[in-house]
């Protein structure tokens, strides 16, 4: 690493030598073309000794005001508004300073001082057209040259590297309300343009001088500037860097998002991820999506409104979004009737367990493709809870797949989890009897492409872990964490609904008959005492001092670890990068999975949980490593 930066570092100062030398030899060169044009058309005469001294000369007071002023330190494919106000600073302090050796040149030999006037728009035209032609080669874009920032912007610190924080900038600086900062120093991560300018802005260090750079700026200014991190995604070396130094001087960290116009955003907890979020290939899922009619069940919800945005985007002929919460319904409808005015959308009120209602719906959408999210999930309220988790994750997650079958839907997608693993919880076991059934039916209807999706936890998403951790801190703590060593697979709302997609899209194009399951390569696991402490520092604040973190102990139901696959599942890769494929050829025959079902759901319908949970057990007791819930009341074949 040092062996790299030493070479950044150098080729920093080669890259400003050469600027440095450039500006001088035009200043001289222009300083001796110019008296020579007054004499060509004056015809006063041929040029002299004279006329190159006072361009050496002249080249020496350039030297020193270009070296003043900081010129050769800019970048030049990142020249902006402050470069061209620094160039004509240097210009006119070099004349200034060179004005005396022009008087005496002309009291010795009649040098022509009006040649001046020749001199500074050749040499800051000669300076100018290298840097604006650098500037559209590299971005095609000469017009942020011209902008500049508003006083009333907070002072900035900007971190990252040299292009992204130029892209960053230059997008900050074509927004209409004015850029949302004043970048008063860069950060450059990779090491190189140390010493350098990029939009005007100086590269003042690398990450190991970040700390005592932001101390010398809050001295200087005698306020915290912010910190706006401009580095992609992927690079999760800055994001712990600016954590760091942000938490033990609580000050305001945010992330500057370039697109057309560059805004500053909080930091998302999927920032914390100790892995970048996977960019999936859209490219199937627009071919599957495109044109078709969609049909999304809890389409009000966290994941089922990710869906529903992702598909709205790829300009489906019709959207149905059916979720049995009003106010879900309501709030997605207006949001997607903002963005996607154009979409055609079916609201519609109801929940899975309704046959009558489910079937109706779906008969008057004719969907090509139904996305089933929905679902009770929260695992200590289920376990409280579990005939009503059984009747939504059981029931309803049959009714819905009976139905699309029956209609002859193309393809049908099932999310489940990662608790439905060797579960040791309601919601885990009831989404792997939603799996089995799957499974067992997808074979019985050739007419529908069945997929099944499991993934880990979804930051953000509502009941989760990251938004309970944002309100305690807000509230100035205690985060409570229930185990020290609690780990969990995580992905961002935005990784699982494009994952839901890829598989509806790669069980299209499959020639099986059977339910495909796929996950997504989550990386990692995260202890959750690891993701508090960071969403702690997120805030600018210091974990256990600023605010507590107390260990409450596991929670009904709640596992410390968490897997996505059973031991017995073959996994291969798919076409997808980061996408996975489960295997698992022993399928329960569909009549004993029936009626297994048929009769845990009666216990659930009248609201006996001794004799639904026993019996849910009893469906597949081979996946029950443990005995949280006894031995089977009964066998059901």
């Amino acid at each position: 690493m040092r062996t790299a930066e030493s070479t950044a570092r150098r080729a920093a100062i080669e890259a400003k030598a050469l600027c440095f030398g450039y500006d001088v030899v035009t200043g001289v060169a222009a300083m001796y073309f110019a008296p020579q044009i007054v004499y060509f058309f004056s015809g006063r005469g041929a040029p002299t000794w004279l006329d190159l001294f006072v361009a050496i000369a002249f080249g020496i007071a350039a030297a020193f005001s270009m070296w003043l002023r900081g010129v050769h330190r800019q970048v030049w494919r990142h020249t902006s508004l402050r470069d061209v106000v620094r160039i004509f600073q240097g210009v006119a302090l070099a004349n200034l300073m060179s004005l005396p050796i022009l008087i005496l040149a002309k009291a010795l030999q009649d040098f022509p001082l009006a040649s001046i006037y020749l001199q500074i728009p050749i040499w800051f035209s000669l300076l100018m057209v290298v840097r604006l032609w650098a500037r559209g080669d590299a971005t095609g874009d000469l017009s942020a040259v011209i902008r500049r920032e508003p006083p009333y912007a907070p002072r900035a610190l900007v971190i990252g590297p040299a292009a992204s924080v130029a892209e960053a900038l230059r997008a900050a600086r074509k927004s209409p309300s004015g850029p949302p900062i004043r970048a008063i120093c860069i950060i450059e991560t990779t090491g190189s343009d140390v010493g350098r300018d990029i939009e005007g802005v100086q590269v003042m260090g690398g990450l190991d001088q970040f700390a005592t750079l932001f101390d010398h700026y809050t001295a200087r200014f005698g306020e915290l500037p912010w910190i706006a991190i401009a580095a992609p995604p992927e690079d999760r070396r800055t994001m712990e860097a600016a954590l760091a130094v942000a938490s033990a001087r609580k000050a305001t960290l945010l992330r500057i998002v370039s697109n057309r116009n560059a805004r500053l955003e909080a930091i998302r907890p999927a920032d914390l991820l100790a892995r970048p979020e996977r960019r999936l290939d859209m490219g199937p899922v627009a071919e599957l999506i495109s044109g078709a009619r969609v049909f999304i069940t809890g389409g009000g919800g966290t994941i089922g409104g990710e869906l529903a945005r992702q598909c709205a985007a790829l300009g489906p002929a019709e959207l149905t979004i059916y979720d049995c919460s009003e106010f879900n319904v309501f709030e997605i409808d207006q949001e997607l009737s903002r963005a996607f005015p154009n979409v055609v959308r079916r609201t519609i009120i109801g929940d899975v367990r309704d046959e009558v209602r489910l079937e109706q719906a779906m008969r008057e959408s004719a969907p090509d493709l139904v996305i089933h999210a929905a679902a009770l999930k929260h695992v200590p309220l289920m376990e409280l809870n579990p005939n009503e988790a059984i009747l939504t994750n059981v029931l309803g997650a049959r009714r819905a797949a009976t139905i699309a079958a029956n209609l002859g839907v193309k393809s049908f997608t099932f999310i489940s989890t990662d608790k439905a693993v060797n579960p040791q919880n309601v919601m885990g076991a009831t989404k792997r009897a939603a799996e089995l059934f799957l499974q067992a039916f997808a074979p019985t209807a050739p007419g529908t492409r069945f997929s099944l999706v499991r993934f880990g936890n979804v930051l953000g998403s509502k009941g989760s872990v990251s938004p309970l951790f944002e309100r305690q801190i807000a509230e100035g703590g205690p985060v409570t964490v229930t185990h020290p060593d609690m780990t969990r697979y995580f992905m961002s709302v935005e990784e699982a609904s494009a994952l839901v997609l890829q598989a509806a899209a790669l069980s299209a194009t499959s020639r099986s008959k059977d339910a495909t399951l796929y996950v997504l390569d989550m990386g990692e696991p995260v202890r959750i005492m690891e993701l508090a402490e960071k969403m702690i520092r997120m805030k600018g604040l210091t974990p256990g001092q600023d605010i507590l973190i107390r260990v409450t102990g596991p929670r009904p139901g709640e596992k410390l670890t968490e897997t996505v696959f059973y031991d017995r599942e073959q996994v291969a890769a798919t076409p997808i990068d980061g996408v996975l494929e489960v295997a698992w050829s022993r399928s329960p025959p569909i009549a004993e999975v029936q009626a297994r079902l048929d009769a845990i759901i009666a216990y659930a319908a009248r609201r006996d949980p001794a004799a639904s949970l026993s019996m849910l057990k009893a469906l597949a007791p081979e996946v029950f490593a443990e005995d949280p819930w006894g031995e089977p009341a009964m066998n059901v074949h």
